[in-house]
């Protein structure tokens, strides 16, 4: 049969035939090809969420007093579920101002108290002292203790976590 067909169709039906194989073969690289590439890129485009978790009530934390207040939420990675307890300063230096420290160490992440003794923030860690303010005041933690952000919602005070 090939005898009987003319070479410039015979060329010209090949061409067309790999044209049409290489078309069909894009075509489903593209569809197959963007979910995946949506699949990694997707985590790195979202923006974090954004949790108010409820801490206790304004009214409890009394002047010039860093007041510890225990905290858990949950935590989702994917499919990974988690619950995440941690603890938060309240300190009122004035009858109007506010803050909420974490008790995270900033030198390797360990946790800290108040000493009322001490009038510190202690890190048993290192040695790690902090002010009631939360500035460095001794030892090797490079940064003071982060602030978290707070609002306080009919009386009861919130602070704000990232998720994502």
């Amino acid at each position: 049969m090939s005898e009987l067909t003319p070479e410039p169709l015979r060329d010209s039906r090949r061409r067309f035939l790999g044209w049409l194989t290489g078309l069909i073969a894009a075509i489903i690289t593209i569809l197959a090809g963007v979910p995946l590439v949506a699949l990694f890129v997707s985590p790195a485009l979202k923006r974090g969420k954004e949790l108010w978790v409820d801490l206790g009530p304004v009214k409890t934390v009394p002047p010039n007093e860093p007041t510890a207040f225990t905290f858990s939420y949950q935590r989702v990675d994917g499919w990974l579920q988690t619950m995440v307890y941690g603890t938060a300063y309240a300190v009122r230096p004035t009858s109007e101002s506010l803050f909420v420290l974490s008790n995270i160490c900033t030198h390797l992440g360990c946790p800290v108290r108040w000493s009322d003794k001490a009038r510190s923030f202690l890190c048993p860690c290192h040695g790690g002292i902090f002010d009631i303010d939360g500035k460095v005041v001794g030892g090797p933690p490079p940064r003071p203790l982060p602030r978290y952000r707070f609002r306080a919602v009919k009386g009861v005070l919130q602070i704000r976590i990232e998720q994502g």
